[in-house]
């Protein structure tokens, strides 16, 4: 399922048509019920050089590249093994697990496309749906997990961050987020039951404070002949301030209710990992 209405989505699973891109930011494609799908999008930012770091789908620039700069990927600050995620434009970097996450190049976009949008040629018009939501610099959950995924893309937890352009505020703009990323990813069609926490307010260990909210959505139908299909996910937000004093929300959409869904302490650890990045440099 993907999603439609007024916030935005980006989920596991195979349950909204997922897009993934190469490219921009906000703008990009995701999610359909008719299952995940992977279009080929404009050419990566990154330099042609990069290498993938094994073991993830990172491709950030190697250490010895002379053209990188003065950014480096920090370190972890959950654990020595965790990874470390990184997006230079929404300032902020997070942790993720060092088993069945896998991080990736800020340039990569995510999202969902209308699910009720067949495209101009009809059913058989294979036209992908116009674009719901999108977030950039995405890490995944269970990257693959379901083999039968159409155009092979599906995963049970993504985590990214996008901007909030028309939010008045962080308090305002986290329920729309969390809301709008539940619908999109599980229930376009709103045939379950959404429901939205309260916003809250939220400071990490390490210097990101704005607010948090969570959305829940459970009892959607299931197609039985989707076999990467769920009908409960869950979405959790938070906006803040970046260090240009811009509205940014980072997302974490998970599917809920099977064997290995993400635990809550997991949860906890990776939002209260966020941190500015880069570093404010030190006043003289």
């Amino acid at each position: 399922m993907a999603i439609a209405v007024a916030a935005a989505v980006v989920a596991g699973a195979a349950v909204a048509g997922v897009v993934v891109l190469g490219g921009g930011d906000d703008g990009t494609r995701a999610g359909g019920d008719a299952g995940p799908t992977e279009e080929v999008g404009p050419e990566p930012t990154e330099d042609a050089t990069v290498e993938p770091t094994e073991g993830t789908g990172d491709r950030r620039p190697a250490p010895d590249d002379p053209r990188q700069g003065v950014l480096q990927v920090p370190d972890p600050v959950v654990a020595p093994d965790w990874q470390v995620q990184t997006i230079e434009n929404r300032h902020n970097a997070f942790d993720v697990p060092p088993e069945d996450w896998t991080t990736h190049s800020e340039s990569m976009m995510v999202g969902y496309e209308d699910s009720t949008d067949d495209g101009a040629g009809g059913e058989e018009d294979l036209t992908l749906g116009a674009p719901l939501i999108s977030m950039s610099a995405p890490a995944t959950y269970m990257d693959g997990w379901c083999p039968q995924a159409e155009n092979g893309v599906s995963w049970r937890a993504v985590a990214g961050t996008k901007g909030g352009q028309g939010a008045t505020g962080t308090e305002d703009a986290v329920r729309d987020e969390a809301g709008t990323w539940a619908l999109a990813a599980y229930d376009q069609e709103e045939q379950g039951t959404l429901q939205v926490t309260e916003a809250e307010p939220f400071e990490s260990e390490h210097g990101i404070v704005g607010h948090t909210a969570t959305a829940t959505v459970t009892g959607v139908p299931v197609d039985p002949e989707d076999e990467c299909g769920t009908s409960d996910g869950k979405v959790v937000a938070v906006s803040y301030l970046d260090l240009n004093n811009d509205l940014a929300t980072w997302v974490l959409v998970m599917d809920t209710g099977y064997p290995g869904e993400l635990d809550e302490q997991t949860v906890q650890q990776i939002m209260n990992s966020l941190r500015p990045y880069p570093q404010e440099e030190p006043a003289s």
